[in-house]
């Protein structure tokens, strides 16, 4: 239909089932049937409906887009090359505006490459305004040719342990049953199928991702899902992404790649 939004994760999701079950796939949430489950297949004189969620965090995504938006500002009146992390989840209009006077102030009161990255720290002043303003942290170094005097202004580190595929299949369960997930559960239970299944696709901004990425070793046990569904397949943003899906006659098994 015309002005329709093509659902890209339903349409990486489609290829990769039929490539992985041999079957065709029809994208069934089209026209007239909006809200209804993505996906709709038959497989060994069984019909499947799939519901297809792409996982992503917008608030990682806009500060990325942000910060490769604004790149870098030079600024003939700081005395170094600077580089200023703030945090993805908060707004940075007031840090933006605030952030080229704030720089000046510190190379005032003494901040030098060696120090920068802890200077503000021991300034309660200073701590509860990048406290308020969302900066994580800031280092500078010497100008060079390619980094004259300014600054980048860029989102904060994230990260934390790499799950084990086990912990990510925890995780992608307890987040389909979640309340996040009540649409899904909703659209594949009003589906007219034999058995239902939910198909994640997790993005980069995901610690769950990693395992997925690459050679991926199969789960050692079987997903907890909600009442109704029936299978689970997990995957990543990544286009040289492993998939791996678990179905109760199957069990856990390797899947066509996304890409």
């Amino acid at each position: 239909m015309p002005g329709q939004k093509t659902d890209v994760a339903a349409q990486l999701a489609s290829r990769c089932i039929s490539r992985t079950l041999g079957v065709q796939v029809e994208l069934n949430d089209t026209g007239g049937r909006q809200g209804a489950c993505d996906l709709l297949l038959t497989y060994e004189r069984r019909i499947i409906a799939v519901e297809v969620k792409l996982i992503v965090d917008p608030s990682h995504r806009a500060a990325d887009s942000k910060s490769s938006q604004l790149g870098y500002t030079l600024r003939s009146d700081l005395a170094y090359s600077w580089t200023v992390h703030l945090v993805r989840e908060k707004k940075w209009k007031r840090a933006l505006v605030r952030i080229p006077s704030l720089l000046v102030e510190l190379e005032t009161s003494g901040a030098t490459p060696s120090t920068a990255h802890h200077f503000w720290q021991h300034d309660v002043a200073l701590l509860l305004e990048f406290e308020q303003l969302g900066i994580d942290a800031v280092f500078c170094v010497p100008q060079t040719e390619k980094h004259p005097l300014g600054y980048y202004v860029m989102p904060a580190a994230w990260g934390g342990g790499v799950p084990e595929i086990d912990q990510a299949v925890s995780s992608a369960c307890e987040l389909i049953c979640g309340r996040a997930m009540a649409k899904l559960r909703k659209q594949l239970a009003a589906a007219d199928a034999d058995e239902r299944h939910a198909f994640l696709i997790y993005g980069w901004e995901y610690m769950e991702a990693l395992p997925l990425s690459h050679g991926v070793v199969l789960p050692s046990f079987a997903p907890t899902l909600p009442s109704g569904i029936d299978g689970i397949w997990l995957s990543t943003t990544a286009s040289d992404s492993s998939v791996i899906v678990w179905t109760s006659s199957a069990g856990w098994v390797r899947a066509a790649p996304m890409g």
